[in-house]
């Protein structure tokens, strides 16, 4: 007997995610990063995309699900635009 799962991906925020977005994973609350795991597992599986691909969708719903997500999402871009304006600065 074959089961049925509903997916409801979100796009996720208005901007697109940083190149690595991954390293914001480590720093999600347990229960967030619970969801992500569960979330990719089940479009990897049921929906038949590849892992990367999962994770990826996975991450975009998470945060665009969660506005605690949203707002670290949006506190991780401003550090990580933050250190490269100083690493360039530096190169000047």
């Amino acid at each position: 007997m074959g089961r049925s799962v509903r997916l409801t991906l979100h796009t996720g925020a208005a901007r697109p995610l940083p190149a690595d977005w991954r390293l914001l994973i480590e720093e999600l609350p347990e229960d967030l990063r619970d969801l992500y795991e569960e979330r990719a597992a089940l479009i990897e599986y049921d929906g038949g995309e590849k892992r990367k691909t999962a994770e990826r969708r996975a991450f975009e719903c998470i945060m665009g699900q969660s506005e605690a997500a949203a707002a670290m999402l949006a506190e991780f871009s401003a550090r990580r635009s933050e250190s490269s304006g100083k690493t360039q600065a530096r190169m000047s």
